[in-house]
């Protein structure tokens, strides 16, 4: 066989498979401590979850609050500096703002779960973001506040809080990628056969890389890559799908992100506002299914009338990765200590991939890595089939 791949570093610092957003990140991370990285993916740039149109950054609820939800707080607040860096360094948009996010409340019952995150956030979130921004829940009772003139009125009431924001994923992905190159070696087309026991990492051509570490970050393609070593499924696909409209009129600039039972709505800065998202695990192809995205912007329109007769400027469709055990993998694998997994994060992925690539680089360099618990590879096993 012909080896296509001969002009890949083969003894770089790290080899980073996957170059979505955690990849990226993962390369960046690695740039900035002085470490060679090659980032190989058997695509594209961005290709799959990390190339959608959404871009909602929304926290856990503060309830029950547990270790997970310390790591994705700190994550959401320390995301504004690190865009801001990366958008002063590179000269690109990422398309983010800390919009705020409204939750239309439909019955009492309902308002009664919303009076409790209202309160835990009291408890657990600061009084004000990195940057000063005061950060509130509120909820509003009657009609929406001036400022959502878009949003359907008569709802029991109207739940408001300032910590949630969104970004553009392309613009983030494009902004990331700039940010390496061309310090960082980056193989698009380059699938990866195997991952060998010594930490090799093997090309489909038979070519074998030889680095100090491996970080996978391939997202539900990851999954695959360790079934061998692991003997078990750590997790699995799931297909989302999501609508692009552009508004006829200017309603939806500067709005918060809307979310109401189970659908986003996302205004971007670009005037187009993001429909989405869906969530189906068992799937036969990858295609855009167009009767959710139908059903997509039906919602969306009953939702906020005054997305009435908007364009349908793109329809997307993905596949993100969802872990055995829910929460993201991030740790080492079992006895290889050299291969180390940064993937799994599901919907909240964008708002927590740079602290999972700190994390992924910490453990590579044998740095102290403070993590949940429930994030190590050894506790998606216990899940895993």
């Amino acid at each position: 066989m012909t080896a296509r791949f001969t002009s890949i570093p083969a003894t770089p610092d790290i080899v980073i498979i996957g170059a979505g957003v955690v990849g990226l990140w993962c390369a960046l991370k690695a740039k900035q401590r002085g470490l060679s990285a090659v980032i190989v993916e058997k695509g594209c740039i961005g290709q799959g979850a990390s190339g959608g149109i959404l871009g909602a950054l929304m926290p856990h609820r503060p309830v029950s609050w547990e270790d997970i939800q310390t790591f994705q707080l700190e994550a959401l607040l320390s995301l504004e500096t690190e865009v801001a860096e990366l958008e002063a360094a590179t000269g690109l948009t990422c398309g983010y703002s800390r919009c705020g996010r409204v939750m239309p409340v439909d019955s009492e019952e309902f308002l009664a779960e919303h009076a409790q995150w209202q309160a835990g956030s009291t408890r657990y979130w600061p009084a004000a973001s990195r940057t000063g921004q005061p950060l509130s829940w509120d909820i509003r009772r009657g009609e929406p506040a001036p400022a959502w003139p878009a949003l359907k009125p008569g709802f029991v009431a109207y739940s408001f809080d300032t910590l949630s924001a969104r970004v553009n994923p392309r613009g983030l992905v494009k902004a990331l990628l700039a940010s390496v190159q061309p310090h960082v070696v980056v193989a698009e087309n380059c699938p990866v056969e195997k991952i060998t026991d010594a930490g090799e990492v093997v090309l489909e051509d038979g070519t074998r890389l030889s680095p100090g570490k491996v970080i996978v970050a391939a997202g539900h393609d990851s999954f695959g890559l360790l079934q061998p070593a692991l003997q078990c499924e750590l997790g699995w696909g799931v297909k989302g799908q999501a609508v692009l409209l552009r508004p006829q009129g200017r309603l939806f600039d500067d709005m918060p992100v809307i979310y109401s039972r189970g659908i986003y709505l996302v205004a971007h800065d670009d005037g187009l506002v993001a429909v989405g998202s869906t969530s189906q695990r068992d799937f036969k192809n990858t295609d855009v299914d167009e009767a959710i995205s139908q059903r997509l912007v039906q919602r969306a329109v009953e939702l906020c009338p005054g997305l009435a007769g908007a364009e349908v400027v793109e329809q997307w469709a993905g596949v993100r990765p969802r872990a055995a055990g829910r929460d993201p993998v991030v740790g080492s694998m079992p006895g290889a200590s050299n291969t180390i997994v940064a993937t799994g994060g599901f919907k909240i992925t964008l708002g927590i991939a740079h602290k999972m690539a700190d994390a992924a680089l910490n453990l590579a360099t044998g740095s102290d890595s403070d993590l949940p618990r429930s994030f190590a590879v050894e506790a998606h096993i216990a899940y895993a089939v």
